[in-house]
This record gives structure tokens, C-alpha cells and sequence, in this order.
């Protein structure tokens, strides 16, 4: 779990991108939890669009706890819901409670 607070826009969006894209390289899952934002620009929107869509290329199961901020931004911007979300942080990890592992090969 990833957890994001204070402002995201073109100022700090690629960090967040590079960060998170680092982490999902070693899990099978990743809730990012943007409820504490308390601004989100259209660069962060596009972040989270990249982090979402490289998640699912990866097989890796991603979720988004957005607060206020994030909400007002996804009703705009994603009409269509192409970003997972989830309405609490409970509720996302209960989510991946459910998954199962993924098998290694040898």
C-alpha cells in the first residue's frame, strides 16, 4: 500500500509514477491510497492512469482510495471509471484478502 498526501500535479507526478512503478515491480498488488490529497491536477489524473494501466499489464491487482480531491478530478476526467477504485482503504485491502498468490515457476 502506497499512501499519497498533500498535492500532486506536473510538479511531482513523474516521482510519484517512478515510485510507485519501483514498488510494483515486487508485489502482486498495490492499493493506492489518495485520500489524504488534498489537490490533484491533471498531471497527477495522468499519473494515475499510467500507474493503473501499467498495473494491469503487469497481472498486478491495483485499486485507488480516493479521498474529496481525487473524486471531484476522476468525475471529470474518467466519466467512463477506467480507474479502479475503492470507497475506503477497509475495503481495498479486504479486496486483495481474496486473491490468490501467484504461482512461481521454476
Amino acid at each position: 500500500m502506497i499512501s499519497v498526501a498533500g498535492e500532486l500535479d506536473a510538479s511531482n507526478a513523474e516521482q510519484l509514477t517512478d515510485y510507485v512503478q519501483r514498488c510494483a515491480d515486487y508485489c502482486e498488488w498495490l492499493v493506492l491510497d489518495l485520500n489524504e490529497l488534498e489537490f490533484m491536477g491533471t498531471a497527477g489524473f495522468s499519473a494515475l492512469k499510467t500507474i493503473t494501466e501499467r498495473c494491469a499489464q503487469a497481472m498486478i491487482y491495483c485499486t485507488t482510495v480516493s479521498g474529496v480531491a481525487v473524486a471531484r478530478l476522476l468525475r471529470i476526467c474518467d466519466p467512463a471509471n477506467t480507474v479502479p477504485t475503492a470507497p475506503s482503504v477497509a475495503v481495498a485491502l479486504g479486496a486483495v484478502q481474496g486473491l490468490r498468490p501467484a504461482q512461481q515457476v521454476l
